[in-house]
C-alpha cells in the first residue's frame, strides 16, 4: 500500500488497544481518503505491532510506553497534527467509500464552531444513537434517561435529533468525533483525568459553555461494532463496566453543582450497586 492521495485537510487519530481485526477493517475503509491517519497504540504489549506496522506502512504510528488511557492516548495523537480538522476514530469503525470527501465539504460549509458526528449502525444494522442529554440529577440511570426524553426534554428525544439533516443533541460519542483543530486546541484536549468513558461528554459539556455546539449530521453514517477493545473477554468487560462507574462518578464531582456533587455521587453508586445486584441474579 502506498500513502494516502486524499486532498482533506484531515488527520484521523485511532487509539488502538489489542483490537487488531477491528483496526485492520478499519484502516481499509479509510485508505487513501485522508492526508494523515494516526494510531497511537496503547501499549498492546502482545507482539503484533511490528506486523501491522509493517503491513499499514502509510499509517503514522505512536507506541506508548503504558496503556494510558482513551483520554491522553488521543491527545498525544493530536499533539502530531497539524491539519485544520481532527477525527477521532474508533478502532471498531468502518467508514462507507465516499463518507469523508463528502462530508467535510459538507461542514466547511454548513457548519462553524461545532462538535460533528455521524449516524452510527452495529452488526444487526441498528442505529445505536451515539448522543445524548448531559447527566442531571434525573438521568443518571437508564429507565430515568428514557422518561426525561419522553415527556421532559422531547426536543432531545431520538426521533427528534435524526428527523432533520443536522440534529442538536447536548453531546456526541467519541467514537465518531470530528472538530476543527482551532477549537480543538481551544478546549485544551481531552480531560486526562478520565481514562474511559464520559470523557466525550465532559468535552463537550466543556465546549458547550464556549459556544461550540454538538451536532450530528443525519445524511451520512458508519458501521461500529462496540467494544472492539474494551470488551475483549469477561475479565475486560468486568473492566470497562468497572471504569463507566468511576468515570461518571468523576463527571458529577467535575461538572455537578458543588454544594449537592458528594451527595449526588453516594445517591449514584447506591443505586448503582442495588442494580447490579439484581442483576446478578439473572446475568453473570
Amino acid at each position: 500500500m502506498s500513502i494516502s492521495e486524499s486532498n482533506l485537510d484531515l488527520t484521523i487519530i485511532i487509539v488502538n488497544y489489542r483490537s487488531w481485526d477491528s483496526l485492520s477493517l478499519c484502516l481499509d475503509s479509510i485508505y487513501k481518503k485522508c492526508n494523515k491517519v494516526l494510531v497511537v497504540d496503547n501499549y498492546s504489549n502482545d507482539h503484533k505491532l511490528k506486523v501491522y506496522k509493517k503491513k499499514y506502512s502509510w499509517v503514522n504510528w505512536i507506541e506508548n510506553s503504558k496503556n494510558f488511557g482513551f483520554s491522553k492516548a488521543c491527545n498525544i495523537g493530536a499533539q502530531k497534527a497539524k491539519t485544520k480538522w481532527l477525527l477521532f476514530l474508533n478502532p471498531d469503525t468502518i467508514i462507507p467509500k465516499n463518507t469523508l470527501n463528502e462530508l467535510i465539504p459538507f461542514c466547511d460549509k454548513k457548519l462553524t464552531k461545532n462538535i460533528i458526528t455521524i449516524n452510527q449502525y452495529n452488526n444487526q444494522n441498528k442505529n445505536t444513537y451515539p448522543f445524548g442529554i448531559f447527566p442531571n440529577f434525573l438521568n443518571l440511570f437508564g429507565l430515568m434517561r428514557f422518561l426525561e426524553r419522553v415527556f421532559i426534554k422531547t426536543g432531545k428525544s431520538k426521533n427528534k435529533i435524526i428527523k432533520n439533516e443536522i440534529g442538536y443533541p447536548d453531546w456526541v460519542s467519541g467514537s465518531f468525533f470530528l472538530i476543527k483543530h482551532k477549537d480543538f486546541k481551544k478546549l485544551n484536549g481531552w480531560e486526562e483525568s478520565y481514562w474511559m468513558y464520559c470523557e466525550d461528554v465532559d468535552f463537550c459539556y466543556r465546549a458547550n459553555k464556549i459556544g461550540i455546539k454538538s451536532v450530528i449530521i443525519n445524511k451520512f453514517n458508519c458501521f461500529h461494532k462496540h467494544g472492539g477493545s474494551s470488551r475483549l473477554n469477561f475479565d475486560s468487560t468486568v473492566k470497562t463496566k468497572s471504569h463507566v462507574i468511576i468515570s461518571t462518578q468523576k463527571y458529577i464531582l467535575k461538572n455537578f453543582d458543588k454544594k449537592y456533587n458528594r451527595l449526588i455521587v453516594i445517591y449514584y453508586l447506591f443505586f448503582t450497586i442495588l442494580e447490579l445486584i439484581i442483576l446478578s441474579i439473572f446475568f453473570k
